[in-house]
């Protein structure tokens, strides 16, 4: 795998503050993206995902395609594909016990292993080298698929799967979401753009763990505080 690689990618880009970031810091280092998918795979926050996935894709230039596995994911349940999502307290964030709970509640089974091997396929048939993500640190604790080793391990594979050797990487996989906010700022990133919630409602619920932990990142930003709205507020 030590081969010299090119800069040609496509993205994962569920409109989310992780792969949002990494497509803004792609771009940054001159990265060519050629194109961003975007999957619904069922999960009650797909129409919300795709709209806003559009907007960003057409603030920084790169073409847009939504792919449809419900077919595939026929049968899989969780939390994010039935509504039965927890609520949690953000001074609840950095409970192991608890947010270990949560996560199973909303884990979709092999959906990241799934999806990164579609957009391989893509990446390959278009001449890409990389597949590019939104990981970080923060929740590949209790996350497995967010985590440094399924990376390492993904990319084993990928290299034996495509025949131009597409690999992963995630430019915020070993950030935290603070980490990535403050990025996401720097780069003057469109926030208003973001759709980090586990439903798929008019406003971002702002009690699911994934509106939780983007409202501790944005806390020290009045500005993000009061242009990101939530339906608790």
């Amino acid at each position: 795998m030590g081969e010299e690689m090119g800069q040609a990618a496509v993205i994962l880009l569920s409109s989310g503050i992780d792969s949002f970031t990494s497509l803004a810091i792609a771009k940054e280092k001159g990265y060519e993206v050629q194109l961003a998918l975007t999957v619904n795979y069922g999960q009650k926050a797909a129409l919300r995902e795709i709209m806003f996935a559009e907007l960003i894709c057409k603030h920084y230039g790169v073409p847009h395609k939504v792919l449809d596995v419900q077919g595939i994911m026929n049968g899989v349940t969780s939390g994010l594909t039935t509504n039965d999502v927890p609520n949690i307290a953000q001074d609840q964030l950095d409970d192991m016990d608890l947010t270990t709970r949560t996560a199973k509640k909303v884990w979709v089974p092999n959906r990241n292993g799934l999806l990164i091997n579609i957009a391989a396929t893509y990446a390959e048939n278009l001449g890409c080298e990389w597949v590019i993500t939104g990981f970080n640190r923060e929740e590949a604790v209790t996350f497995p698929d967010n985590s440094d080793d399924f990376v390492h391990a993904i990319n084993q594979s990928l290299y034996y799967s495509t025949s131009n050797h597409v690999q992963v990487i995630s430019f915020t996989q070993s950030m935290t979401k603070q980490e990535i906010i403050d990025t996401a700022v720097n780069l003057q990133v469109p926030l208003e753009y973001v759709w980090s919630c586990y439903h798929g409602n008019e406003l971002m619920c702002g009690t699911c763990e994934s509106c939780q932990r983007l409202k501790r990142a944005i806390s020290k930003y009045p500005m993000l505080v009061s242009s990101i709205k939530f339906t608790t507020e």
